[in-house]
């Protein structure tokens, strides 16, 4: 499996590309495009804010079901930083899955009140207005959206990840 995150326009296209039929393998080879650790970074970042904010149901529950591993993520956002622009890097079939819980829960905390506690701290922080803020968080979503279905599509039979989709499903 190869991805790659290219830019059109004004957005990013999310591209998972196939390489064989092997799946499940014990890791998959990708490019860390520069709009690639950017995605990652900011989505890391959104992890880590979401994750810290305990008061909130869905934060209280993905912990109960051991969804959350902030030191995971963090590695893996601190792996695609310091990783040249355009090098090939390997994640482990792990860290992919730590990926995709990643984004399954930043993407499921949006649907929560957590997005208007998050929205106003990154609108004072980032100095941008709204219209901006969400054309980013637009575009990332979509980002994460086509990710995350590819692998559901590519891993929707290993027992480990199925393990995992059914964890997700319980936050429902």
């Amino acid at each position: 499996m190869y991805l790659c995150l290219k830019r059109g326009k004004k957005t990013f296209i999310a591209y998972f590309c196939t390489m064989g039929a092997t799946i499940y393998k014990d890791s998959i080879e990708i490019t860390a495009s520069k709009e690639l650790k950017l995605f990652v970074r900011s989505m890391a970042a959104s992890y880590r804010f979401v994750f810290q904010q305990q008061k909130y149901d869905l934060v209280r529950r993905a912990d109960m079901l051991e969804l959350v591993d902030l030191e995971q993520v963090g590695q893996i956002a601190v792996r695609f930083a310091t990783t040249l622009d355009n090098a090939k890097m390997v994640l482990t079939r792990s860290e992919l899955y730590t990926f995709y819980t990643m984004l399954e829960l930043v993407c499921r905390s949006f649907l929560t009140e957590i997005s208007d506690e998050y929205k106003a701290i990154a609108l004072s922080m980032n100095k941008v207005d709204e219209k901006r803020y969400n054309q980013v968080r637009s575009t990332e979503l979509s980002i994460a959206q086509t990710l995350i279905q590819q692998v559901q599509k590519d891993f929707k039979d290993d027992p480990e990840f199925e393990e995992i989709a059914e964890k997700l499903e319980m936050l429902d």
